[in-house]
């Protein structure tokens, strides 16, 4: 896991994902279709133990950003935030107790944001 902080997008998988979703919705694809193809083509993330989380929080993210945050993707962040397996991996990575507390306060401040109703959806760019 290549992390550079604490912070939800800190780490390469997010920034790969979240940058995949937004060059697809800046290229006309709708939210739905383009959840389908990230799934579908990063299956080798998802089933990683140290970088599922990443993708889940960028997915989740970027469908918030667009006003399209799908509840089972949302229902996904809520079980590894809830559950601490986001902690327990930052544990077993041997992070210290300073970055284990401000990525706890990351968590939480991460899926408040994402229960809120974001008010305008992020325009498109066009080319």
């Amino acid at each position: 896991m290549a992390n550079w902080g604490t912070a939800i997008s800190m780490n390469d998988t997010y920034a790969d994902i979240f940058g995949a979703f937004i060059q697809m919705y800046n290229d006309g694809l709708e939210a739905g279709e383009i959840t389908e193809k990230l799934i579908a083509g990063n299956q080798d993330i998802i089933n990683d133990g140290e970088e599922c989380n990443n993708f889940w929080f960028a997915l989740a993210k970027a469908q918030w950003e667009c006003r399209e945050l799908d509840p089972k993707v949302m229902e996904r962040v809520k079980v590894i935030i809830e559950s601490g397996a986001d902690i327990e991996l930052w544990q077993f990575l041997k992070a210290d107790e300073e970055e284990i507390g401000e990525r706890k306060a990351v968590l939480t401040r991460f899926y408040r944001e994402l229960q809120t109703d974001k008010f305008k959806a992020r325009p498109r760019k066009k080319k």
